[in-house]
């Protein structure tokens, strides 16, 4: 009897194990025979910074047709045809443009990462809109280096040029974000503002929970996306951040059900739990910033490993917050 049973507990074991990696990694698969095609990006930056000056009018209006999100303008008045004269003599413009051809020489490989996530995205999301991608130099547009807009989406390549870019730091920016201006991140941005134009809800939220789920559902969209990507860029933690909210998981949720902060609309304390910053001061100086974020994404993993019947896109669309946190059985120990 002993014996059946312990067959019986091993075999129930196994089943529990599999189901977990078939969860982990039902998102994991390949998407080499997907479509679309391979996505072109068309490199805007390029087609400007080479136009001949002299000859600027009439080679504006050549690559208008391929560019129209960015020159949909007059091109017949002369203070239109000056204002693009000047912004690409610029000097500290073209020395941005040039550090941007070395860093991405060409946009195919870029265009190989962005094809294999639309792809993902395609397949989550068939009624989704598949936009147009454009590159341009923006004169370090940090705070927005990517904009999704009804079918296009741009990006400045001149704010993915590497941490160690020095003309990062002597425009003032804080080294929390130059730590994210990586050609590593590019595609998770551009995922993330796809996220935001064309899936996301546009309920607003209203407690600390609304918006921890509400965030958590990106970063787990973005996951869908890119399985293989390092969990650190996903959430753009350095991966001692990462290891800081692992490890202090427990005592995290411990705080934010002993001071009953769930349920809280209080301004200041959202801002402490998603604020943008190098830490969180109130639990420790080596604790990442945006820590509801990251909350909010263990609690929506956990709901998806509890609902392997539910797709991505019913993931996604579920928009009662407390569904979400009941569902998960989320109780991570100290």
């Amino acid at each position: 009897m002993m014996k059946r049973i312990s067959i019986g507990i091993f075999l129930f074991a196994v089943i529990l194990m599999s189901c977990s990696r078939s969860n982990k990694n039902r998102f994991r698969f390949s998407v080499d025979d997907l479509p679309p095609e391979a996505l072109t990006i068309l490199n805007y930056g390029k087609a400007l910074f080479e136009a001949d000056t002299n000859n600027l009018q009439e080679e504006l209006y050549a690559m208008q047709h391929d560019f129209l999100p960015f020159l949909d303008a007059d091109l017949s008045d002369s203070s239109n045809i000056r204002s693009i004269r000047n912004f690409i003599t610029d000097t500290t413009l073209r020395r941005l443009y040039e550090v941007s051809t070395k860093v991405f020489p060409e946009p195919d490989g870029l265009s190989s990462s962005l094809t294999t996530a639309v792809r993902r995205y395609h397949y989550h999301f068939p009624e989704a809109m598949i936009p147009d991608y454009y590159l341009y130099i923006s004169g370090v547009h940090h705070e927005v280096p990517v904009m999704a807009g009804e079918d296009a989406v741009v990006v400045a390549t001149d704010c993915y040029l590497g941490q160690d870019f020095d003309y990062y730091q002597k425009l003032g920016i804080p080294m929390y974000r130059i730590s994210r201006m990586t050609p590593e991140h590019i595609v998770n941005d551009i995922l993330t503002e796809m996220y935001v134009a064309y899936i996301e809800s546009t309920e607003k939220t209203n407690t600390v929970l609304d918006e921890m789920i509400r965030a958590g559902k990106r970063l787990f969209f973005l996951q869908a996306m890119q399985p293989e990507l390092a969990e650190n860029i996903l959430i753009g933690y350095h991966p001692e951040q990462l290891s800081w909210a692992e490890n202090h998981e427990g005592e995290l949720w411990a705080f934010l059900i002993g001071e009953d902060v769930l349920y809280s609309s209080d301004f200041l304390m959202i801002r402490k739990l998603f604020g943008d910053g190098p830490f969180t001061q109130d639990f420790s100086t080596e604790a990442p910033a945006r820590l509801g974020e990251w909350t909010g994404w263990q609690i929506v993993r956990k709901f998806a490993d509890r609902h392997p019947d539910l797709s991505l896109a019913q993931i996604m669309n579920i928009t009662d917050s407390q569904k979400i946190l009941e569902g998960s059985k989320y109780k991570p120990k100290r």
